[in-house]
């Protein structure tokens, strides 16, 4: 007898009834409410000015969480609309910052490729809203997006629940998503811990500066980030791009105090940016040395592989990193002790 089919959807599947069912209804029922469309800021750093809403330079509460980043980010609208409403206030929306593919919209996300665009524009009409710049817009195309670009899709709607199920929502939500594509694999030195050249550290605080820009200038002063830059698709040290989201919000001049709070939040709690990195370094090795000593290297590289396991078991998650980075006491000890690579005026502006 046959196995019996598995219940759960396919990728391809969910993605093939979003393009052919739910995007063309959003746009031709609802287009009015939710505007199918995007914003390309191509250098958001020098041509978004950001005013100054708040007169103190208090940090944001940071929250780092495991779960859905865009399900976070609707709970938490949620709770925050309910408490505005209650007092008279308006609706509260939360952006989503989201890892782009800079050459398409959504990247594979017809497929089953699981990066978290591609997962987001399966449950959402995000694909189409990337695809469309307003009608009014000087560009014509948002793609490929600039390297210090980003684009708004200021009110995607989502449909169906997280990747695992796929599940169809009792109820529409939209959300705004800002999309940057992060540095991709950048040359890493010190055993995969650090940039190994500044000109690739700086793109990409400017990545995060840049995205942590559009949000302010379109008026939203909380925002919920993924695992942006991290996992085996990108491989930023894990360290390193944690005290860089730290450094934008702590010393920014156009930054820091504009945001009330900001979470992290982690799909999977055991991903482990730094042990992809080291398993990469080890391949390399050893394939340079499988090529130099093909017939003598097989103890030594029974050690190095046992070696090289014990290290990766100990490799710490990103989710851990991160919740030390942004620790109340972390936090503290960089304020009182300011990071050196920035000018005085800097930190007291």
């Amino acid at each position: 007898m046959a196995p019996p089919r598995s219940s759960r959807v396919r990728p391809s599947e969910v993605a093939a009834d979003t393009k052919r069912n739910f995007i063309p209804l959003v746009k031709k029922n609802y287009g009015d409410i939710f505007p199918p469309y995007s914003y390309l800021y191509r250098q958001p750093i020098a041509q978004l000015a950001i005013q100054r809403q708040k007169p103190s330079t208090r940090p944001p509460t940071f929250n780092i969480e495991v779960g859905d980043p865009v399900m976070k980010a609707l709970t938490y609208a949620a709770m925050d609309t309910q408490a505005s409403e209650a007092v008279g206030g308006p609706r509260v929306r939360i952006p989503f910052i989201c890892a782009a593919n800079e050459r398409r919209p959504g990247g594979d996300w017809e497929t089953g490729c699981v990066g978290y665009e591609e997962k987001l524009c399966r449950r959402s009409n995000l694909s189409a809203t990337l695809n469309s710049p307003w009608p009014n817009s000087p560009e014509p195309s948002n793609y490929p997006i600039p390297s210090q670009g980003g684009i708004l899709s200021d009110a995607v709607v989502v449909c169906r629940g997280p990747h695992d199920r796929y599940d169809r929502l009792d109820s529409w939500f939209d959300l705004p998503v800002v999309s940057v594509p992060p540095t991709r694999w950048p040359k890493l030195k010190d055993n995969g811990t650090k940039y190994s050249f500044a000109e690739e550290r700086e793109m990409t605080r400017d990545k995060l500066r840049g995205a942590l820009r559009i949000c302010l200038y379109n008026g939203y002063d909380r925002v919920m980030i993924g695992d942006f830059g991290l996992g085996n698709g990108y491989r930023n040290p894990p360290q390193e791009l944690a005290e860089l989201w730290r450094d934008v919000f702590l010393f920014d001049p156009d930054l820091r105090g504009q945001f009330s709070y900001v979470v992290f939040v982690f799909e999977d709690p055991l991903q482990s940016t730094a042990r992809h990195i080291l398993d990469e370094i080890a391949k390399k090795e050893n394939g340079s040395k499988g090529k130099s000593r093909a017939g003598s290297s097989s103890s030594s590289g029974s050690s190095k592989s046992h070696s090289s396991s014990s290290s990766h078991g100990s490799s710490p998650t990103d989710c851990h990193i991160f919740e030390h980075v942004f620790s109340p006491a972390e936090v503290d000890r960089v304020l009182r002790q300011p990071d050196p690579r920035y000018g005085l005026g800097m930190i007291t502006t």
